[in-house]
């Protein structure tokens, strides 16, 4: 039982791991297959997309055809489709070949999660949910940071080659170790209209995600029409499955209580864990001079607390009640917040690494307790579809928050920038800080200058603390929320 989960951990780690890999080598892979760096993003849009609309199924999938044979089938087609990733022969090719790697990975989280509740005994289960909420949690973390690795220390096609020893070793404890565990598959009839429906609903809202940021949100065509088409995907796909025999999604789900806060609940945490995740990399790497390396070394310090309290913290949801863990992770990121919105571009690599330290509190005690929560009162049947939708909604929420943060960043840094030029046009103060730098050798071009791009990192530094005070308070409703919810027993 303790290979199985270590072979269903190590599936949803890699899985994980790939959505956030290629993000710091997409300019290294855009100049090898001579494509602009623009066009190089689409490999992470076109995984996303084919990752987002494919997630949703797993019940579905998993009812049709099993859902140990589904697991072991999808590893073994994303570790065929990573090894044809790195070994693309041109862009074209890469691009097919994301899209076929995003949606195969699609079951493989929500499944190592179903499976290792199916496997574990009742008394052990919230342990096993805690080791599978440290590998979804700390994966978009370790991504860019190998990434950046390989990248610079091999080649980029390695991201992807990396994962072919895994997969096969994990198809192959999972063959063995799971060997006449699988649930009964039954032939339901195919939901085409659900299907269609999910796939434009989910695929047009996480391109104009994905884009809106580039293309300026509204303010582009495509974005606008994107949207609009999503929005009614989103109905029409709600109104069907509503009323659909076989839906291809299980939308009733929601009628239970806990897992509709719960699921409000963690889309709520993880979209702001995940935009924190990418802003504070990219201001690191843009305005205070680090390398890709040393952004994922100071970044690290987060898995310290999850790690360690990992194979404690099973045992005291299983014997508490799990809303008071889930508002110790959100009382703690709402406490980090508030810390990091007082931060200066003074601050040290140490003291960076110190919050993201602290920042590990609120992991170790977030996803474990209220994936439980969810999941409380739950028929066995229904547990494939509900992990499948949640994750599914978690990892959209973590796209959206995260693009709409990266804008919220763009728009603020101009507005303290404007600030910043007012504050420069009061003579004497402008004076006195030219003569200081012409006193010290520079030239009156080199002087303004030196003077404009200052003046950038410190409107940064400003909207990226507004940032993070917006984030303390979400999360401070995000902890309201969580009491919505009946106590496990009660679920």
């Amino acid at each position: 039982m303790a290979f199985a989960a270590v072979a269903l951990g190590l599936a949803s780690f890699m899985a994980v791991v790939d959505i956030t890999i290629a993000n710091v080598s997409v300019p290294t892979i855009s100049g090898n297959l001579g494509v602009s760096s623009e066009e190089g993003e689409w490999i992470i849009t076109f995984f996303a997309v084919a990752n987002a609309i494919c997630i949703p199924l797993t019940g579905f999938l998993g009812r049709r055809l099993g859902q140990v044979r589904l697991f072991a089938g999808s590893v073994t087609l994303f570790t065929i489709a990573s090894v044809l990733c790195g070994l693309a022969p041109n862009f074209e090719a890469l691009l097919f070949f994301r899209v076929l790697q995003g949606a195969v990975a699609g079951p493989i989280v929500p499944l190592s999660q179903a499976l290792l509740i199916a496997i574990f005994p009742p008394q052990k289960r919230t342990f096993a949910v805690a080791m599978w909420a440290m590998t979804n949690m700390m994966g978009p973390v370790a991504g860019p940071l190998l990434g950046g690795w390989i990248t610079d220390s091999y080649s980029w096609p390695w991201i992807f080659l990396v994962n072919a020893p895994v997969g096969v070793l994990v198809v192959a404890a999972i063959v063995f170790l799971l060997r006449g565990c699988d649930t009964p598959s039954m032939k339901a009839p195919v939901d085409i209209r659900g299907l269609c429906l999910l796939a434009l609903a989910v695929g047009c809202l996480q391109v104009a995600c994905d884009r809106g940021r580039t293309l300026d949100w509204f303010a582009s065509p495509f974005i606008v029409a994107l949207m609009v088409l999503s929005a009614v995907g989103f109905v029409l796909l709600v109104v069907w499955e509503l009323g659909e025999k076989h839906p291809i999604i299980d939308l009733r789900l929601f009628e239970h209580r806990n897992f509709a806060v719960g699921t409000v609940a963690v889309a709520i945490g993880f979209g702001l864990y995940f935009a924190a995740l990418v802003l504070i990399p990219l201001w690191l790497q843009t305005q205070m001079g680090f390398t890709s390396t040393w952004a994922g070394l100071v970044t690290a310090p987060m898995g310290v607390f999850g790690v360690g309290l990992a194979p404690f913290l099973g045992k005291w949801v299983a014997k508490s009640d799990a809303r008071r863990f889930a508002s110790v992770a959100f009382a703690a990121w709402a406490a980090v917040a508030l810390w990091r919105s007082t931060m200066t571009t003074g601050v040290t690599a140490g003291g960076i690494a110190l919050t993201h330290l602290a920042q590990g509190v609120g992991i170790a005690f977030f996803l474990t307790p209220v994936v439980s929560l969810s999941l409380a009162g739950l028929p066995p049947e229904k547990l494939a579809s509900a992990s499948g939708l949640q994750t599914a909604i978690r990892m959209m929420a973590g796209s959206i928050i995260a693009s709409l943060a990266g804008t919220f960043w763009d728009q603020r840094s101009r507005f303290h920038q404007n600030h910043l030029v007012d504050a420069l046009g009061d003579p004497d103060r402008a004076t006195h800080t030219v003569q200081v730098l012409r006193g010290a050798g520079f030239d009156a071009q080199q002087t303004w200058a030196l003077i404009s791009r200052q003046a950038d990192i410190q409107a940064h530094m400003l909207a990226l603390n507004d940032f993070f005070y917006v984030s303390a308070f979400a999360f401070a409703v995000a902890l309201g929320i969580v009491w919505l919810a009946r106590g496990p027993k009660k679920a």
